[in-house]
């Protein structure tokens, strides 16, 4: 995403709106609880650069929000751009780009167990991209064109795939791993983006097929059993959402639906949210992958919650509480939110966070 774009796409909507009114979550500056009571982890990119990401706690318990976490637990900062984290077992995994790391912490305290170094022979920075999980290891793509196996026990790095050319995001389905190869480090040149989605065989940990999806494809989340689905961002005027499915791995849709980010809902719903730069305005929608028909009613039924939001630039839903997230992003400069609605899109809470909010995380 290009932020200079969106900076000054939003300014003029940050500053036409008005807010909704929030519970009061005030920064919580009592001394921390050996454990965590219920609530949610947020992942906060922070300003490129800046080394200022952070991993922000909201108590539902008392509405506050503790800021800086993972800071205020370990006296040390989270680092540069934390792109995505995950959970498994104990422990929540997070992968921060620029600082060439993995920060584990334990789920139940924020503590810091252990910073795994994403590095390649020769000491340079792979830049760790994004996480999924089969339950028995953890899989990190990173920007350089590999896959790595993170061992959940040690905590240290297992096999490495080779995949194609910066990997953004990936998933598990069918036991395989499904990488978009978006390219994008060579936009603007002769090579131009890539166009694939490396498939994987986990018991060898070798890529095995790529399939061809379209220009820089981006987010990718398995949608039910045996059928994954991704965003194709192309220049970013031809957006598309496209299906694979995972026993032929071949493509099994296409649709022109411009899309930011998704989460599945059920088996047979996704959540996804836009931005439109024509309107200045946020689109929350739901699209049935059964019928492939996007509804033409807005998720969010709270009558003008939807223009609260400045960029919905993630979405988590929990199966645990039944809630979804909307991370605004505001303005890549300012500090962000978190939106928060029941599954019938009734507007419930909206939480003030760090900068640049992508990934919640329940604590239930």
């Amino acid at each position: 995403m290009k932020k200079a774009k969106l900076f000054i796409g939003l300014i003029a909507l940050i500053l036409s709106f008005g807010f909704v009114s929030c519970t009061d979550d005030t920064i919580d500056n009592k001394p921390r609880q050996e454990v965590l009571p219920k609530g949610f982890f947020v992942l906060c990119e922070g300003l490129f650069g800046m080394n200022n990401s952070s991993l922000d706690f909201y108590n539902s318990e008392t509405n506050k929000v503790i800021l800086d976490l993972f800071n205020e637990v370990n006296n040390q900062g989270l680092g540069d751009t934390g792109n995505d984290m995950i959970e498994l077992n104990d422990y929540i995994f997070i992968a921060v780009k620029e600082s060439a790391c993995v920060q584990v912490i334990n789920k139940d305290n924020g503590k810091l167990v252990k910073r795994i170094p994403i590095v390649d022979n020769n000491g340079t920075n792979r830049k760790p991209s994004r996480l999924t999980t089969n339950g028995s290891m953890v899989y990190l793509c990173t920007v350089d064109g590999n896959v790595l196996e993170i061992n959940p026990f040690s905590l240290s790095i297992g096999r490495i795939a080779k995949v194609g050319r910066n990997p953004e995001a990936i998933c598990i389905s069918n036991n395989k791993l499904y990488v978009t190869n978006s390219g994008g480090l060579d936009f603007g040149t002769p090579i131009g983006y890539d166009k694939t989605v490396s498939v994987v065989n986990i018991a060898t940990m070798t890529e095995t097929k790529k399939i061809e999806v379209g220009e820089n494809p981006g987010i990718i989340k398995e949608l039910r059993p045996g059928l994954v689905g991704l965003i194709v961002k192309g220049d970013y005027s031809n957006i598309q959402f496209k299906t694979i499915n995972t026993s032929s791995d071949e493509l099994a849709g296409s649709f022109d639906i411009p899309m930011l980010n998704f989460d599945v809902m059920d088996n047979d719903n996704i959540i996804y949210t836009n931005y439109d730069y024509n309107s200045l305005s946020a689109t929350i929608k739901l699209f049935n992958l059964t019928t492939n028909v996007v509804n033409p009613v807005d998720f969010i039924k709270t009558p003008g919650i939807t223009n609260q939001i400045a960029l919905p630039y993630g979405i988590d839903i929990s199966k645990a509480t039944n809630e979804v997230y909307i991370c605004d992003a505001a303005d890549f400069v300012t500090s962000g939110r978190v939106f928060v609605f029941d599954l019938q899109g009734n507007y419930k809470d909206a939480v003030s966070v760090s900068y640049v909010p992508s990934k919640v995380i329940v604590r239930n």
